[in-house]
């Protein structure tokens, strides 16, 4: 049976006792940033306001990682990290490449679904995609429905129905399919009217925390919680944070960052045009950074303003 996608999440966000240590094992599942660029302007994430360069990632750089990546034991490419990568025309040979030239056992990706039209479902799922979640935030959509009557989500439903519809008809079992959404207790009776509406268009649905992105939008201020804690329906302590040990982020311009909100190069830890994964994960400011975290010495560290100390 192939693995839920919460479940390959609590995988990465859970992290054994064994890998909480300033030298952990290389994960071996990575977000590859695509592009920087989003059509969206969601009020729960900082890309609009963004600090860092925006662009595409280039196709030499992409193509080295890839295969540097599978060499040192990664099995999951998400194509994905701040950006829109169905922006990104390249996406599916950027798939099929990874899958069939690099030999990567699972990619994935995260769309806000408005340019999953089924033409380009089609191609993403021709060229080998094994999962792709929907990132709906259904709280701003309840609000600008309120105000203005309008459905914001109508195109991204038509989207996801046809998606459902192609599966049954093929009897097909990827990509598998998930739907999330951040939640916001003032909307939680429609919230879970919302999920309960889109359930049976995806294989799964779950709630995000309402994060406050590194501080970038409203600090602690903004949201009860801090740091980046996982899915709401099977959170983990935000201090140490997962990401630092088990999650490996690389941006469209090639850098590992250690936050999965970098939206001003704070984060950066290491130029990989110049450095390979491994040295990269192994960097002395990536070293210290999970020290700080591991004796909750974050005091005027990097992660103060997400963490609220």
């Amino acid at each position: 049976m192939t693995q839920a996608i919460s479940e390959r999440v609590d995988n990465h966000t859970h992290v054994p006792e064994q890998k909480l240590v300033p030298f952990p094992p290389f994960p071996d599942s990575i977000k590859i940033e695509i592009t920087a660029l989003c059509n969206f302007s969601c009020s729960f994430c900082a890309t609009k306001n963004s600090k860092r360069p925006v662009g595409n990632i280039s196709r030499k750089f992409l193509y080295r990682i890839l295969h540097e990546a599978k060499s040192i034991g990664v099995k999951e490419i998400g194509m994905f990290l701040l950006g829109e990568s169905f922006l990104v025309k390249e996406l599916p040979k950027y798939i099929k490449y990874a899958k069939e030239e690099v030999g990567i056992e699972y990619v994935f990706i995260t769309t806000n679904g408005s340019l999953c039209t089924p033409e380009r479902l089609q191609a993403v799922m021709d060229a080998g995609l094994d999962s792709i979640k929907f990132s709906m935030n259904a709280g701003s959509a309840i609000r600008y429905q309120e105000m203005h009557g309008v459905d914001l989500f109508e195109t991204v439903i038509s989207n996801i129905r046809w998606l459902k519809d192609y599966k049954t008809t093929r009897q097909l079992k990827t990509p598998r399919t998930c739907i999330s959404s951040i939640f916001i207790d003032k909307y939680k009776e429609e919230l879970h009217h919302f999920r309960d509406r889109m359930a049976p268009y995806a294989d799964e649905f779950y709630f995000l925390p309402l994060y406050n992105q590194a501080g970038h939008i409203g600090g602690v201020e903004y949201t009860k919680i801090a740091g980046n804690p996982g899915r709401l329906e099977n959170m983990v302590p935000s201090v140490p944070c997962w990401a630092l040990f088990n999650a490996a982020k690389i941006t469209w311009n090639g850098w590992l960052t250690a936050c999965c909100f970098d939206h001003d190069e704070r984060f950066e830890i290491a130029d990989l045009n110049e450095s390979s994964l491994l040295n990269a994960w192994h960097h002395s400011k990536f070293v210290e950074l999970r020290k700080r975290h591991l004796s909750k010495d974050l005091i005027n560290s990097l992660c103060a303003k997400c963490l609220g100390v």
